[in-house]
């Protein structure tokens, strides 16, 4: 027999133990968290969300939006009581949370509707932090400023010694200096859903975490009554206006993916969005070309900054001529919302409804005449 005979037989007869091997592993890695039993939260609209209630604790699973599988399982046990018996895998959180760091201003917003503003011992991108109760906290040291998100203060995060830190996940992301610390790490992956009640479903695991599951049930049911209502009745408008929408920002124009909940949301607010076509669950970069081509002849035009100094025509104009060969720019059909100066951030991921109704509003003024903007207005 020669060498090269040899060789192959040899590989004949470990390759399936080589196979075995890699299947052990698969399913290692598939069945870490494995499953439960319990009784479902019956989620609405949620994709990536799942709530199961077992015996003396709650498991939270939080599925991979960038891929199969889970991205976290959270076991909530209440504070006080004994560990239950065989618990599963997962990430121990001892409810409801009464010491917390928000990296999102959204959620410092939503931790204050729910009553829960005193859980909160720390934020970061204090700059972003619209709440009232929050920026009281702030001023009186009360609230710790733990830096920038992208940046955290380590030793801030120490002193504070929370009980969660909520974090915003990305794909293939880490935490840099909070993967070292001891600290749990609630990973709001809400805004990935893919619809505008799918992330403001999550207010229901939120309520869950702070104790205050029954009260934020109620807001989740009214923010779809409201949603619904809106929806139908947007279903009676006989045209669909042509809506482009943001910003170019240095070398990219960032949109909506047709998938994303803004995306959704502007279908459901009786628009013909130019973009749902880009079917991505996040944002976009563009060219300048790609927008204009597909957007030239748009009959709306909605954006969203953030600036001490409001946007006018001719500002746009001074920070890029581009601007001036869509049809909305001619015909001054151009809303804007400066974020400085109201809240839509925090109010549109869990109260879609609001913003539901002033894009409805833009689009069909003769369906609700009563209606006066709130988040956006006129670029003169």
């Amino acid at each position: 027999m020669n060498d090269a005979m040899f060789r192959c037989r040899r590989l004949i007869n470990i390759l399936p133990a080589c196979l075995y091997a890699l299947l052990l592993i698969c399913s290692s890695c598939n069945s870490r968290y494995g499953n439960v039993e319990g009784d479902a939260v019956g989620m609405l609209h949620s994709s990536l969300l799942e709530i199961t209630e077992c015996d003396g604790y709650t498991v939270a699973d939080i599925k991979n939006p960038w891929g199969k599988g889970l991205l976290r399982r959270y076991l909530l046990v209440p504070k006080g009581c004994e560990l239950p018996s065989g618990l599963p895998a997962g990430d121990l959180l001892r409810v409801p949370l009464e010491n917390c760091i928000v990296f999102s201003g959204v959620h410092a917003a939503l931790l204050d509707e729910l009553g829960t503003a005193s859980a909160i011992s720390g934020v970061c991108d204090r700059q972003y932090i619209y709440s009232s109760a929050v920026n009281a906290g702030l001023e009186k040291g009360a609230i710790a400023d733990c830096g920038s998100s992208l940046n955290v203060d380590a030793e801030a995060v120490a002193q504070v010694s929370p009980d969660a830190i909520f974090v915003l996940p990305f794909e293939n992301g880490g935490y840099g200096k909070l993967d070292k610390m001891p600290f749990p790490l609630v990973e709001c992956a809400d805004y990935m859903e893919s619809s505008p009640l799918g992330c403001a479903e999550w207010v229901r695991f939120y309520g869950r975490l702070l104790g205050k599951a029954q009260k934020s049930d109620s807001i989740f049911n009214v923010v779809c009554k409201e949603y619904e209502a809106i929806r139908s009745i947007v279903a009676t408008a006989e045209n669909r206006p042509k809506l482009m929408c943001e910003l170019k920002s240095s070398s990219a124009w960032y949109v909506p993916g047709g998938n994303s909940t803004m995306g959704r949301m502007y279908n459901d607010a009786g628009a013909e969005y130019l973009f749902s076509g880009f079917g991505a669950n996040g944002s976009l970069p563009l060219s300048y070309e790609v927008v204009l081509y597909k957007a030239s002849e748009a009959d709306i035009w909605l954006f969203k900054y953030n600036s001490e100094n409001d946007k006018t025509r001719s500002s746009l104009l001074a920070e890029f001529d581009g601007y001036c060969h869509f049809k909305p720019f001619e015909t001054g059909n151009v809303h804007a919302c400066n974020t400085r100066r109201n809240n839509l951030f925090e109010e549109a991921s869990f109260h879609p409804e609001r913003l539901l109704k002033e894009l409805a509003a833009l689009f069909h003024p003769s369906l609700f005449p009563e209606y006066k903007p709130f988040y956006y207005e006129k670029i003169e």
